[in-house]
């Protein structure tokens, strides 16, 4: 990875560590509020039950002691009844009072329909109210139908009416009216109603809902509902009701029956609906559960929390801007100066950027050392390149130098060879023939070196069948005088586009190679055969193994340092095969080192 990428990749890492703590914070913040408003409304309901199962068993147990009384009582009050349907309900209770030690308890006398419905009572507020929705009050009422005892309750109930604790005793009169007789001890009262109107004016409002059932729906008021109630019919007119089998979406309902809380937040306020028993309270209490809500003012977290946000989007603000201020100068004082003197390096010039010279950093000084540096050796790359032109010019006159003798003596040769006919004048002959063909090779070699690097060799339509015969009739005096024969297998009219040059100097290569390297007396076998558009020239000789195969056609290698050369042969190849896209392999098989060529077909 570059410098300058690491950079900028430490300067992200920096924004996204800063960012994430920032967000970190801003969201454990909010977490901790919603934490204490949680623990908040977990303390209200820990409150409230404990009060309400305080006030109920205190209630339950002082009207426990007076069952047995209370027993006795509604049998005299059954009696006077008995004797005169008609006697006043007011009388009824004086007359209670004076036969019973009542020591601060007072009596409510009901005289009941067989429809249920209170008709006649000492407590008005209770008149035309239907029982048939009290299950405990039904139960016993039905219970004395059917066998004529009295019945005291198993508990204490809550009159949501005047907030006082009530126990109540069932029996038949007649065939069609009940008697209910209601005990109130007067220092007995509800007072969780009072610890909730002294909490709802508080700036978190607290609501109680006390929750029943019967057959067919749930019902329930808020505890502090009956102030404005003129009596229990009216009240039960009034409070929520819910079929049982309906899927409602009530908060007070849904927490009973999912026994858990229901929080949603509605403007500044977080509305909490959690039961408080999770338990039914049917036996204990008459009622199912109780329900606190507790409507929390989030006024001030909000007003936190959004001063909170405007914080950490300031922050935020502030350091993107810094590191945005930071990049720049980054960017400024050091990475674009690294671009230009790597476009310089790359581009091979010198660094006249007056940005970076005029600078006295690290940077102007790598910046100078390398225009010392590049103007040192552009001096050498000239002075080299005088050189190696000297260099061509002496080989070119050389080569051309070479020409003229060479022809002579190739003349000359032939004329010995036509004038003189003596078998060992013929070897002699071969012997310089052999060596005039080698030096010919070798000089052809050079000529393409020094020249095609500015001279273009264009391809043209060549049968590479014609010139392969040719160039292995060019090497059969080599190859006899070297004790080595060539084989060829060649196809006929065979024809591919190549300079006929660079082809020749192709083959030539591979069948000098092939002379140079390969054992005595074992054959040279050359191959040329097409397939669908596919031309495969192989070259196949015995001899050892190829050592480095990578290295082949590299410049100046050679295999035996033993055998001299000029070292140019198979990279000439390698070039002329990149240029005409040619394929080609080397690998060892058989004992034999196989070159195998593939040229595209007309």
């Amino acid at each position: 990875m570059k410098l300058t990428h690491k950079i900028y990749l430490i300067q992200i890492i920096l924004v996204l560590f800063l960012l994430g703590f920032l967000s970190f914070t801003y969201i454990s913040y909010k977490n901790q509020y919603q934490k204490d408003i949680d623990k908040y409304v977990e303390n209200e309901v820990q409150l409230y039950k404990k009060e309400v199962f305080s006030s109920i068993n205190s209630a339950n147990k002082k009207f426990e002691q007076k069952r047995k009384l209370f027993y006795q009582i509604h049998k005299a009050a059954l009696k006077i009844f008995q004797k005169d349907m008609e006697t006043p309900l007011l009388k009824v209770q004086q007359q209670l009072k004076d036969m019973f030690n009542l020591n601060g308890l007072n009596i409510q006398i009901y005289l009941i329909d067989k429809n249920y419905t209170i008709f006649k009572t000492t407590f008005p507020r209770d008149l035309g109210f239907n029982l048939s929705i009290a299950p405990d009050a039904k139960y016993y009422l039905d219970k004395t139908t059917q066998d004529g005892e009295i019945y005291v309750s198993k508990f204490a109930s809550n009159d949501f009416i005047d907030k006082r604790y009530k126990l109540y005793t069932y029996s038949k009169l007649n065939d069609k009216t009940y008697l209910e007789l209601g005990f109130i001890d007067n220092n007995l009262f509800y007072n969780g109603i009072e610890i909730i109107s002294a909490e709802s004016n508080s700036k978190n409002k607290i609501r109680l809902y006390f929750i029943a059932k019967n057959s067919n729906e749930y019902f329930y008021h808020e505890a502090a509902f009956s102030k404005n109630i003129e009596n229990k019919q009216h009240f039960i007119n009034e409070v929520k009701k819910i079929p049982i089998e309906s899927n409602s979406n009530d908060p007070v309902i849904n927490a009973i029956l999912q026994k858990r809380t229901i929080k949603f937040q509605k403007e500044n306020k977080v509305i909490v609906y959690t039961p408080i028993f999770k338990e039914d309270m049917s036996n204990i209490g008459g009622f199912i559960d109780l329900v606190l809500r507790v409507d929390v003012d989030i006024s001030e977290q909000i007003e936190a929390l959004n001063r909170f946000s405007n914080i950490f989007l300031l922050s935020i603000s502030i350091l993107l801007t810094f590191l945005f201020f930071v990049f720049l100068f980054i960017k400024r004082s050091f990475t674009d100066k690294i671009d230009v003197i790597t476009k310089n390096i790359e581009k091979k010039r010198l660094i006249d950027d007056k940005s970076i010279s005029s600078s006295n950093d690290e940077l102007s000084i790598i910046a100078k050392k390398y225009n010392t540096l590049f103007d040192s050796l552009n001096k050498e790359i000239e002075i080299n390149k005088e050189l190696l032109n000297e260099n061509k010019r002496f080989i070119a006159d050389t080569v051309h130098q070479i020409r003229t003798p060479l022809t002579n003596i190739m003349m000359n040769s032939e004329m010995i060879q036509r004038t003189l006919k003596s078998d060992k004048v013929s070897n002699f002959v071969n012997q310089i023939n052999a060596s005039i063909n080698m030096l010919t090779n070798s000089y052809e070699d050079l000529a393409y070196v020094i020249s095609y690097d500015h001279i273009e060799y264009k391809p043209t339509k060549v049968s590479i069948s014609n010139i392969l015969k040719e160039r292995i009739k060019f090497f059969s005096t080599i190859s006899k005088v070297n004790y080595k024969e060539i084989e060829a297998n060649i196809e006929e009219d065979i024809f591919i586009t190549i300079n006929q040059i660079e082809l020749e100097r192709l083959i030539d290569n591979n069948i000098s190679n092939g002379i140079k390297y390969a054992f005595t007396n074992k054959p040279i076998t050359i191959n040329l055969t097409k397939k669908n558009n596919e031309v495969r020239l192989e070259f196949k000789t015995y001899g050892k193994p190829i050592a480095n195969k990578d290295r082949l056609f590299e410049k100046n290698y050679r295999e035996n340092e033993s055998k001299r050369g000029l070292g140019l042969g198979l990279n000439m190849v390698k070039v002329i095969c990149e240029k005409y896209k040619i394929s080609y392999k080397v690998f060892y098989e058989d004992g034999q080192n196989i070159f195998i060529y593939i040229f595209n077909s007309l």
